[in-house]
């Protein structure tokens, strides 16, 4: 039984939207998911697994402007332009190349700090509650390089301090004890002992999503293109709604500068995977080749690939130079690897100061937004969740710092 007699709308079932979706109707809301796609099927079942509680700073540091030249030219770079793209995301990456400084940095992972201090013990209870605890594995994250010129730098090293994550640095010796299969090419690698990672990002959407049909949440397969109003009240799909939720990711753009009457700086960094199916079993924890900024991941039925970021749109059409790029990466790291299966391309929503919007519409204040989280979406997915519920419910206040009002 419904407990509240308010309908709301949440459009997009990524881990974002499930989440959302899933801690509404658990306040005994009367819930409508939309999405174009089946819930769970798009860029939120394709990363690296990471719950990265670790992940400071964000990519808006001051080293991005020494390697400008390698991502323009570079085939061989983690970061990617697709040239003829470059003019429609002219505005975007200035003001994303205005944020890499030190101050820029710092501000977003102080930001970031308290959300991602949050992220495992959320996901442990939200897994707890789904039955699906097995699916969350603790052994750490290896991050490793080749060249020295590519372990952490003194900023990352400091900012991860400065916030309590523990990190150890280790020998080659140290390496190859935990990770034998690993290339005797690697000098040395910081390790993240508290990092968790799940083991099947499909069982865990389905899972988020049955329950929330559980408790008698509605999805309904539909692209939404606008939103009126009837009476002040968010009017879609024929219907007339309470409240709005928009966890679109990369694609919430249509719909937040409609109803901001502004251009929202939302990016699509386009990211890769490939999968060696029966290859798990070569490492027991995720490893991240610093050099080319590729990971490999453990799951239940494959080792995972994938990383790196190409800038080029919402277009579904892969870069096979990308795909190249993550499995010779992936061989240097693992050199027993085989031929790699699966080739896939999601997009991760980026804002330019790194920081996702989490919050109520400056125009409208019967829309809430959730999205641009950038690389930590599968991270931030359950504290987002209960945060934007506990905002609905009128136990938290907005967080000025992630409002969609820093843009006007």
């Amino acid at each position: 039984m419904h407990t509240n007699n308010k309908s709301i709308a949440v459009i997009g079932a990524g881990i974002i939207g499930l989440s959302v979706s899933y801690y509404i109707a658990k306040c005994g809301y009367q819930v409508t998911l939309y999405d174009s796609s089946e819930p769970g099927s798009g860029t939120s079942r394709g990363h690296m697994n990471v719950i990265a509680s670790y992940g400071l700073p964000a990519i808006n540091q001051p080293d991005i402007w020494r390697n400008i030249p390698s991502y323009l030219f570079s085939k061989k770079s983690p970061v990617a332009v697709q040239w003829n793209y470059l003019p429609k995301m002219t505005s975007w990456l200035l003001q994303f190349l205005k944020n890499c400084h030190v101050q820029g940095m710092e501000k977003t992972a102080s930001q970031l700090s308290p959300l991602l201090s949050q992220a495992l013990g959320n996901y442990q209870e939200l897994l707890q509650e789904i039955q699906g605890q097995e699916l969350l594995t603790h052994k750490g994250v290896l991050y490793t390089w080749i060249k020295k010129s590519n372990q952490p730098t003194h900023h990352q090293v400091r900012i991860r301090e400065q916030f309590g994550i523990e990190q150890q640095k280790l020998s080659r010796e140290q390496i190859f004890e935990l990770e034998p299969e690993l290339s005797r090419e690697l000098q040395g690698a910081w390790y993240f002992p508290k990092a968790h990672h799940t083991i099947n990002p499909d069982k865990i959407l389905k899972k988020i999503f049955q329950s929330f049909l559980h408790r008698q949440g509605e999805f309904i397969q539909k692209k939404i293109n606008s939103i009126s109003f009837q009476d002040s009240k968010p009017f879609l799909d024929n219907r007339v709604f309470d409240q709005v939720v928009i966890c679109s990711g990369a694609f919430s753009k249509l719909l937040a500068d409609q109803l901001e009457k502004i251009s929202i700086p939302l990016e699509a960094e386009r990211g890769y995977h490939v999968e060696y199916p029966g290859m798990q079993s070569l490492v027991s924890r995720p490893v991240s080749l610093a050099d080319s900024g590729m990971y490999v991941t453990p799951l239940d039925y494959a080792l995972r690939g994938g990383g790196t970021v190409e800038l080029g749109g919402l277009h579904t059409k892969l870069t096979q130079a990308r795909i190249d790029y993550i499995h010779s990466d992936a061989k240097r790291l693992l050199p027993k690897l085989q031929d790699y299966q699966n080739p896939w391309l999601g997009y991760r929503p980026t804002l330019p100061d790194c920081l996702p919007v989490i919050g109520p519409s400056s125009q409208h204040p019967q829309i809430y937004y959730a999205f641009g989280h950038n690389h930590l979406g599968w991270t931030l997915g359950p504290t987002t969740g209960k945060l934007i519920a506990a905002m609905i419910n009128q136990k938290q206040t907005p967080i000025q710092e992630l409002s969609i009002r820093r843009f006007q």
